[in-house]
Order: C-alpha cells, then sequence, then structure tokens
C-alpha cells in the first residue's frame, strides 16, 4: 500500500524522483527497526497463530498441535525427512496445511513440506527476517528468491515465542539434515536404512581417513554389500583406496555385539517394546482427533440444515447433500481408525509380547531374529560403536577391523577376506599334494577313486549346481598337466621301466611273447594309464624264449615267482598291475 501511494503521488508531479527515493528509504528503515526488535509482523507457518494482543502462540486446534508435535518426534525417532514421509503415509496421517485464505485443512505428508517444516526456526520459537530476499530480473517483471545463511539473516531472535522444540533441538535437525546429504567433503554418518551393511555411515578408511560408501549389488540372486572408498577416483582420477567386502566384516562386528551386550538385552528389549507402544499411542490419539474433527464437522451440517425452512428445497436439498458427506467422511474416519488399531494389536498381540520378552534372556536371539530389520540393527550397533577402522590386505588375505566404542576403548578383529570365483574353484593344494604322492603307484583313474573315497572334491563343485561333481581320470589329467606335476610315465621310466618294444629288444624275442609273459607273470609290467604299459625286467635270471610243449608256461611262471620270491608280491605295493 505504501508503495502505491507512493506511485500515485509520483504520477501527481507532488514529489520528485529524489524525494520518493528518500521516502522509501526512511520506510524501509522503519521495517528494518521493527524487524531488529522482534516486532514486525511476517506470515506465520502452519501451527502458529496470532492472538487478540499480537503474540505468537501455537494453534489453539488440538490436532494441528498434536500432529507437529509428533512430526518432531517421529524426525527425532528414525533421523531422516524421508523416511518420517514413509512413517506417516504408513500410519495413515495427514498434516494440516494452511491455505492462502486462512482454512486450515488435512492432506498427505510430501517431502518438501516435510523440509520446509524442519528448516522453520519458527517452530523452534525464534523470530527470524531475511531468510530469503528477491529482486527482479533482467526484465523487470520476474522476481528472483535468493536464499541466505543464517549468518546473513536480518534478524534471529532466538526463544522470542513459544514453539514446538527448542533451539538447541532446530540446531541438530539441522545437522542431522546435512549429514544425511551425499555431498563427500563431510564425514557423514547417514540414517539406518534398509540395506545389510552393518556399517553404514560408521566404517572409515584406514588408509585416507575417509568414510566409506556402501555399494550393494547382486551375485548369483543374492544382494552383497561392499564398503568402497572411492573419493580419490572421482576427484582426481586415481584408482580406489580399498574395496572390502561387507559380509565377514559384518559377521564380526555382529558376534561382538551379541556377545558384549548380553548383560543390557533385559533393558534394552523392554525400552524398544515401550517405545513401540507409545508410538502407537501417539499415532492413535491423532486418529482420534481426526474423528473429533470429522464429528463436529457433521454435526454443524445437520444443525444448518435443521434450521432451513423445509419449504426452501433449493438449499434444502444442498445442505442435506452436504450432511451426507459429513456423515460418509466420519464413518470412513471411524473405520479407519479401527483398521489401524487391529492392526497395532495384531503387531504387539499376546504371542509377540511373550516373544520379546523371552528374548531378553538372550540379546543373540533377538540379534539374530530373521524378523529383526536390518535398520533396527544398525540402530542398536549406534549406541555401542563410535565407528570401524578397516584395511585390507591384500598379501596376508584377511582385513584388519580396528573398532571403537563409545566409552573410548577400542579392540582390533581379523576377518579372512572372501575368495574370488577364480579362487572358490581353485583346486586345494592339499589335493595337489597328495595327487603328486599318489602317482609314484597309482594311475589317473586310481587316484580318482581313492580321492572320492576320501571325501575330496574337485574345484568346480563350488558352482552353483555342481555340488556333486566327482574327481574322474580326466580330471587328475587336467590337475597334472595344468600344475606342471612330473607324470607317471616318465617317474617310470626314471625308475628303469622299459617299453615292450625295448623290452622285446632286450629279451630277443617278439613283442607279442613280452606280453603274453607279462600277463603270466614271468615278467612285470606297470600302467601307466588304463591301456599303456612299461615292463620290469629282472636284474638276473632273464627268461628265454624255448618251446612250450615240452615246458608249460604256467609252469615256469610258478618256477619264476619262486626264484623271485624275495622281491615285494603286493601289487598295489610295487604298482603292479
Amino acid at each position: 500500500m505504501q508503495h502505491m501511494a507512493l506511485s500515485v503521488l509520483c504520477l501527481k508531479g507532488t514529489f520528485s524522483e529524489a524525494e520518493l527515493h528518500v521516502l522509501k528509504a526512511r520506510l524501509r528503515g522503519g521495517i528494518l527497526n521493527k524487524v531488529r526488535r522482534g516486532e514486525y509482523r511476517c506470515p506465520l507457518p502452519t501451527g502458529l497463530v496470532y492472538d487478540e494482543a499480537g503474540n505468537v502462540t501455537p494453534d489453539p486446534d488440538a490436532q494441528i498441535r498434536d500432529t507437529i508435535t509428533h512430526f518432531f518426534e517421529t524426525f527425532t525417532r528414525v533421523g531422516s525427512a524421508c523416511q518420517t514421509v514413509k512413517v506417516f503415509r504408513k500410519e495413515g496421517l495427514n498434516f494440516p496445511s494452511r491455505r492462502v485464505g486462512g482454512d486450515t485443512v488435512f492432506q498427505p505428508l510430501t517431502m518438501s513440506t516435510a523440509m520446509r517444516v524442519l528448516t522453520s526456526p519458527r517452530y523452534a520459537g525464534a523470530y527470524v527476517y531475511g531468510r530469503r530476499r528477491y529482486r527482479r530480473a533482467a526484465d523487470g517483471q520476474q522476481k528472483v528468491q535468493e536464499k541466505h545463511d543464517s549468518s546473513d539473516w536480518l534478524a534471529c531472535i532466538p526463544n522470542a515465542h513459544p514453539g514446538y522444540i527448542s533451539w538447541e533441538q532446530y540446531q541438530q535437525n539441522l545437522k542431522l539434515l546435512a549429514s544425511n546429504g551425499r555431498g563427500y567433503e563431510m564425514a557423514r554418518g547417514s540414517p539406518p536404512r534398509e540395506g545389510a551393511a552393518l556399517l553404514q555411515g560408521r566404517a572409515v578408511c584406514g588408509q585416507c581417513g575417509s568414510h566409506f560408501r556402501v555399494r550393494y549389488r547382486s551375485t548369483r540372486g543374492k544382494q552383497e554389500a561392499w564398503y568402497i572408498c572411492d573419493r580419490a577416483y572421482r576427484k582426481l582420477g586415481d584408482p580406489d583406496c580399498q574395496s572390502i567386502a561387507g559380509r565377514p566384516v559384518d559377521e564380526a562386528i555382529g558376534a561382538l555385539v551379541a556377545e558384549r551386550m548380553t548383560p543390557a538385552a533385559v533393558e534394552l528389549a523392554l525400552e524398544i517394546r515401550r517405545e513401540i507402544e507409545a508410538r502407537q499411542q501417539e499415532a492413535d490419539q491423532l486418529r482420534c482427533r481426526a474423528t473429533e474433527r470429522a464429528q463436529f464437522e457433521a454435526d454443524l451440517a445437520q444443525r444448518r440444515f435443521m434450521l432451513v425452512d423445509p419449504n426452501n428445497r433449493l438449499v434444502a436439498d444442498t445442505l442435506e447433500a452436504e450432511w451426507n458427506d459429513k456423515l460418509r467422511l466420519l464413518a470412513q474416519t471411524r473405520e479407519e481408525r479401527e483398521r489401524a488399531r487391529q492392526q497395532d494389536q495384531v503387531l504387539l498381540d499376546e504371542a509377540i509380547r511373550q516373544r520379546l520378552v523371552t528374548m531378553t534372556t538372550d540379546f543373540k536371539k533377538l540379534w539374530n531374529d530373521p524378523t529383526t530389520p536390518n535398520r533396527e540393527r544398525k540402530r542398536l550397533l549406534a549406541y555401542v560403536i563410535e565407528d570401524a577402522t578397516l584395511i585390507r590386505q591384500p598379501l596376508e588375505g584377511i582385513t584388519r577391523i580396528q573398532i571403537r566404542f563409545r566409552g573410548g576403548k577400542t579392540e582390533t578383529l581379523t576377518v579372512p577376506n572372501p575368495k574370488s570365483s577364480a579362487q572358490q574353484v581353485k583346486t586345494p593344494r592339499l589335493v595337489i599334494q597328495l595327487v603328486e604322492m599318489l602317482l609314484d603307484n597309482h594311475i589317473y583313474s586310481e587316484i580318482a577313486d581313492i580321492l572320492n573315497k576320501q571325501g575330496l572334491r574337485p574345484g568346480g563343485s563350488a558352482r552353483p549346481g555342481r555340488s556333486n561333481a566327482r574327481f574322474t581320470a580326466l580330471r587328475v589329467k587336467y590337475i597334472v598337466h595344468q600344475y606342471v606335476l612330473r607324470s607317471r610315465y616318465d617317474r617310470l621310466r626314471d625308475r628303469g621301466m622299459l617299453t615292450i618294444a625295448e623290452a622285446a629288444t632286450r629279451l630277443s624275442v617278439h613283442e607279442a611273447t613280452v606280453v603274453t609273459w607279462a600277463e603270466c607273470g614271468i615278467i612285470a609290467r606297470h600302467a601307466y594309464n588304463a591301456h599303456a604299459y612299461l615292463y620290469e625286467l629282472p636284474e638276473t635270471n632273464l627268461p628265454a624264449k624255448h618251446s612250450s610243449r615240452w615246458d608249460r608256461i604256467s609252469d615256469r611262471a610258478a618256477t619264476f615267482k619262486i626264484c623271485n620270491k624275495s622281491k615285494p608280491e603286493d601289487p598295489i605295493k610295487r604298482g603292479v598291475v
């Protein structure tokens, strides 16, 4: 209005341009003086109103006050604006919103509304002015909004009027919102989420000192968590500091917490139960307020319909339709409250109460219970552990965990690093050593039977769907060639064994005769695969070829065995087939 009056005066030519600038400056100065004293009246957010004396007070509507109070309590509990919106949506609660005309309506809570309420200092009882400033764009018409930090506000007077939270709580909420951000510059402890990584926001890189990021990936249908420090890569293009698998680390941390927290399990579980019950009571109270409001509006519509002249059917029909709408809304509100109460009752029925009481005697059961959400595990962990420094040592195959507890005590854990896919299917060193020893006296098929009888399995059995894999002659042959083991043929040749051609030349007989003598036992033969042999000739009393009509070959074999009875006769011990 002041600017409009100045424009009118300018049009009439009452003041010059310089005098108008002086008047505007004086008007602006008067506004700023009121602002510094906290007397300049500004539009208030939902939940705060001006009383008859011009003082700021909470809204007289109990439903509005209770809803805003429940909003701040929920944010303190879950630690995230997004999670607060999800809780309101899950509980079926609406949030008050003031329209331009001054009327307040209840509608679903949105993310923008939640952030506006959390960042508004008026809810903390502070008088502020100058949080946003407007300037005209180059076209002279459009206004551009600029937000300023608290240090640039024109006025900030804490405890100027009653609020829903304290000034210290407001500052803490701002710090929590900033720590929930995704910026890399700050060491942030993000609020607990649904992921399986227990050290979310608490894992510190042992090389650069930055907080790890949590990354999830799906491997063979299973979700795996990884702690990754990639700030150097994203800023400078350098390689990642560390990349550590989360499952072994989380299992070690969980076992340690379950062991340390057993004495305090009773009080902790009872506190959790009390918190759940208090949360349900707050939500039911807000639903009760909504029901009372719907009942009041239905009664008001009824009184309006009763006071109308029955002959005025146009007005009577409209009021009757409005009354019916209010009654339907009242019935719907009552049904929603009853349904929510039944769901809460199912959540905390007698069986679950007994289960909670039973689990209080052993914290490990509560921690390892599959129905316990990961978010609750992280919240429990936050009361015990301050942070954990992870250092991966690839040469030793371990990860060292330096844990710092809330009280200042520290402890070091060591966990083995998980094997890669290639390492999982790699043949164990024990199997290689056993094959190396068995090659002296056994062929591939015999070695495979011995390994299977001892319960050993090939490396490929670690693959999905191949747990029933067994050793075969071909697998043993692959191991011999892959790990450059001396073959059985070379071992037998080193012991002086002869091929069939060499044995026939040495004995001056045909190769078929050598085979016949070996089958009858006159000379020894050693298999180096399933169908090939090397022959061992006696050092003395070499057999000679002559007619077998007068000297049967079976008798000669018996005589040969008697002459060489000093040699071992166990074919398995000598590797003779």
